[in-house]
């Protein structure tokens, strides 16, 4: 039986909202880990601290699906949509009961607002907010020092934990994703390549690889390579009487940038990327990862469903959609690279223009 929960999240001590539209209750939790016990969907806001990231892997874990309002830009719409009935019922629209109450009225009337948290996005999300923390202290760190100011030590120190935090990710790529080194191969890229593998991993996880294989379309709608047209500016603005703004993944779109840079120096020595350049890149790597997620078909094509985290995986197989138990394997799905990371060579440096591109 599926029993489903809305989540309004909070920041720090503050307990976390939670709403059972079947019970009609409102109540509250510290840990997002207790919801398991009793519900098995869990509908969360676009707002997710790094301290939820340990509760909502172990919630996971335990077989619980968990999806986040992927549109939180129409938010304000949404509240006023309901502000009568959100006064009526808390005495003001603005409440964190009210919240958790819009999100279940949105999945009743727009479950595609709603995006899965994948088992690999509760392991490497943690990994990747680190990882752009850490690179953005690391440049302003050179802009200081460019300013004359001494920090050659905090740089030195800042540049050996980027690089710790990198090679982390890199490692639990070759142990979780499938296939990766093989993609990386493809691509051009070797272990030495620490800096282009970790965000290899990251493009990746934003794409949803492996549990879907995204069209060219919908990447660039992701990453922000697309140009509006005139027609469909002046609509939005008419309609909302807002700025018209392209919204993307900027997180996503770095990724590729640091990608298609290290890629390109290795081909050609050019530097910096156009975005015709990411273009040619995004299309390459999508191409690659259909011969991974096509089915057996007249055109050989291969399955590569093993995953550690035995969650199915969505393939396609002559054109029909159908799922693989990842947990019991594939014939045809080879054995993840192994290479422990002890035995990788970090002789790739980096400058501030190859990763800071937020």
């Amino acid at each position: 039986m599926v029993r489903r929960v809305y989540v309004d999240t909070a920041w720090n001590s503050k307990p976390h909202t939670c709403y059972d539209p079947a019970e009609d209750r409102f109540f509250e939790v510290e840990d997002l880990a207790e919801l398991a016990e009793k519900y098995n969907k869990v509908y969360i806001d676009n707002t997710i601290f790094p301290r939820m990231w340990p509760q909502l892997k172990a919630l996971i874990d335990d077989g619980a699906r968990i999806f986040y309002f992927a549109k939180p830009w129409t938010w304000r719409r949404w509240r006023e949509k309901y502000a009568k009935e959100l006064k009526k019922r808390f005495g003001r629209k603005k409440t964190d009961y009210g919240d958790a109450y819009i999100l279940s009225r949105i999945r009743d009337e727009v479950p595609k607002a709603f995006a899965e948290i994948t088992p690999l996005d509760a392991v490497f999300k943690p990994l990747l907010i680190k990882e752009r923390a850490l690179a953005r202290q690391l440049m302003r760190l050179q802009q200081m020092l460019e300013l004359g100011i001494d920090f050659e030590e905090e740089i030195r120190d800042c540049e050996e934990r980027l690089m710790e935090v990198r090679g982390e990710i890199v490692e639990n790529a070759m142990e979780k994703i499938p296939g990766f080194m093989e993609i990386a191969e493809e691509l051009g890229l070797n272990s030495n390549d620490i800096n282009a593998l970790s965000a290899l991993a990251g493009l990746l996880i934003y794409l949803r690889w492996p549990y879907e294989v995204s069209s060219f379309h919908r990447a660039k709608r992701l990453l922000g390579l697309y140009k509006p047209a005139r027609e469909e500016v002046r609509r939005f603005e008419e309609r909302s009487g807002e700025k018209y703004g392209k919204r993307y993944s900027r997180y996503a779109r770095r990724y590729l940038v640091l990608l298609t840079a290290t890629i390109l120096r290795k081909e050609r020595n050019a530097f910096p990327p156009k975005a015709k350049d990411e273009k040619r890149m995004l299309r390459r790597l999508l191409s690659i990862l259909r011969t991974y997620g096509d089915g057996a078909d007249a055109g050989g094509g291969r399955i590569k469903a093993l995953m550690s985290c035995g969650r199915p995986i969505r393939c396609s197989d002559g054109g029909v959609v159908k799922t693989v138990d990842a947990a019991k394997g594939c014939p045809d799905a080879p054995s993840p690279d192994t290479t422990p990371f002890s035995s990788l060579n970090f002789t790739h440096h980096f400058t501030v223009k190859e990763f800071e591109f937020s």
